[in-house]
C-alpha cells in the first residue's frame, strides 16, 4: 500500500500557493513604518541625554575639584576677589564657556566661595553654580 505524502499536509484555503498575502505584507509596512522611526526618535534622544549628561559631569568635576583645591590652601590663604579659570574647562563642553570663582568675607573668620561655570548646549546657556563656605578654625573646630 502505497501512502501518498500530500495527505498528510492539510488542504491550504488558497490552493497550493504558499507565501505571504497582500495584507500580510501591508499589515507589516505598517508596522515597520511604526516602529522603525519610534527606535530612530529613541536612539537620538539617548544621544542628547548622554551628551548633556557627560557635560553635566564634567562641570560639575571641575567645580568640586577647585573648591577643593582652595580649601587645601587654606584660610590664611586665599584672598578675596574673583578669579577666572575658564582654560580649565575641557575642550569636549560646548562653547562659549566660561568659569569663575569669587571670595567674599561675609563675617569675621568665614571666607565664602562661590563658583559659576558657564557653557553651552545645543545653542542654550547653562550655568552650574556652588557655594561653600571657608572657616578660619576649620572644619569641627
Amino acid at each position: 500500500m502505497k501512502c501518498n505524502i500530500e495527505s498528510f499536509n492539510p488542504p491550504n484555503r488558497y490552493g497550493n500557493s504558499v507565501g505571504f498575502t497582500i495584507v500580510e505584507l501591508i499589515i507589516t509596512i505598517v508596522l515597520m513604518g511604526i516602529i522603525i522611526p519610534a527606535v530612530a526618535i529613541g536612539i537620538t534622544n539617548l544621544a542628547v541625554i548622554n551628551y548633556q549628561s557627560r557635560n553635566l559631569v564634567l562641570v560639575n568635576t571641575l567645580a568640586q575639584n577647585k573648591v577643593e583645591t582652595l580649601r587645601s590652601f587654606g584660610y590664611n590663604s586665599i584672598n578675596n576677589g574673583t578669579t577666572a579659570f575658564t582654560s580649565e574647562i575641557p575642550g569636549t563642553v560646548g562653547g562659549p564657556k566660561s568659569a569663575t570663582y569669587t571670595i567674599t568675607t561675609p563675617q569675621t573668620g568665614l571666607k565664602q566661595i562661590d563658583v559659576s561655570i558657564t557653557f553651552t548646549e545645543y545653542k542654550v546657556s547653562r550655568t552650574v553654580a556652588f557655594r561653600t563656605y571657608i572657616s578660619e578654625l576649620g572644619v569641627g573646630q
